[in-house]
């Protein structure tokens, strides 16, 4: 599969007046949305990835030969993104399962890593030399195993880096998913660093990486065929309609290409 993108940089002062601009081109309202987002490095050479462990029969065949595929074609920074919600974040578990209303045994709502969902997502360096004044590079996803992902990462030749959190929202429009978002950092609050955190700090504790406050704005297709020029070039006018029809608010622009290499060095 391909990925089409077009980009914007949003001050904060124009975040709130977006949002209802965008709510009203879409004609729907703005989908809030939190992501777990861990960021691991292969350190084994292509060719040399195991497959063969516990928890891979939770992948569909399908998704795991696509997964072994991206996964020998080179050494690359990955990210497994899981979704979140806002009472996940400073939730602590209750220490016993209290009765409720009914007088039956009920637990709070908590955050369990262990049921944690989790999908793997490949983003290739974008493609050099095309005329197209979009971005585009080859992507794909696949399911993996809820819960703990360090022992199957490991098994396919990737350690652990660090982790983050994207927020936002998102309006779909036409074949466009418009995700306006900004990076959120973890407090430094004496967890280990080695691996993904288990519980998640309260959520007004977590730090913009962009301390103006400022958000990014993506608007990208997802094409199925990216050897078809014909839906290559559709795709890329969709996304030049809406750079037309929001010029005059955004200035929706090609990334640079080596902002976005995932290539080890």
């Amino acid at each position: 599969m391909h990925e089409l993108l077009l980009f914007a940089s949003i001050p904060a002062h124009q975040h709130h007046d977006l949002l209802q601009q965008l709510t009203g081109l879409t004609a729907m309202q703005p989908r809030y949305r939190l992501e777990r987002r861990l960021l691991f490095k292969a350190y084994r050479k292509p060719g040399y990835v195991n497959t063969r462990i516990g928890g891979s029969q939770d992948l569909q065949s399908s998704e795991m030969q696509r997964l072994t595929k991206m996964l020998n074609g080179g050494m690359y920074y990955t990210q497994v993104v899981g979704p979140v919600h806002e009472h996940d974040f400073g939730s602590t578990p209750p220490p016993l399962m209290g009765p409720g209303a009914d007088g039956k045994q009920t637990a709070d709502q908590e955050y369990e890593f262990d049921e944690q969902p989790w999908r793997l997502e490949f983003r290739d360096i974008p493609e050099a030399g095309t005329r197209s004044a979009v971005t585009s590079r080859v992507m794909s996803n696949a399911t993996l195993p809820r819960g703990d992902v360090i022992l199957p990462m490991s098994a396919w030749g990737y350690s652990f880096v660090t982790e983050y959190v994207l927020e936002g929202h998102v309006f779909v429009y036409n074949d466009i998913v418009i995700f306006m978002h900004r990076v959120l950092n973890f407090p430094d609050d004496g967890q280990d660093p080695r691996s993904p955190r288990r519980r998640l700090p309260p959520l007004k504790d977590m730090t913009p990486l962009d301390k103006s406050g400022g958000y990014v704005l993506q608007a990208a297709i997802t094409v199925q065929d990216g050897a078809n020029p014909e839906t290559m070039k559709m795709a890329s006018q969709h996304l030049f309609g809406l750079r037309e029809q929001l010029k005059s608010v955004v200035r929706l622009e090609q990334a640079d290409r080596l902002s976005l290499d995932t290539r080890v060095k």
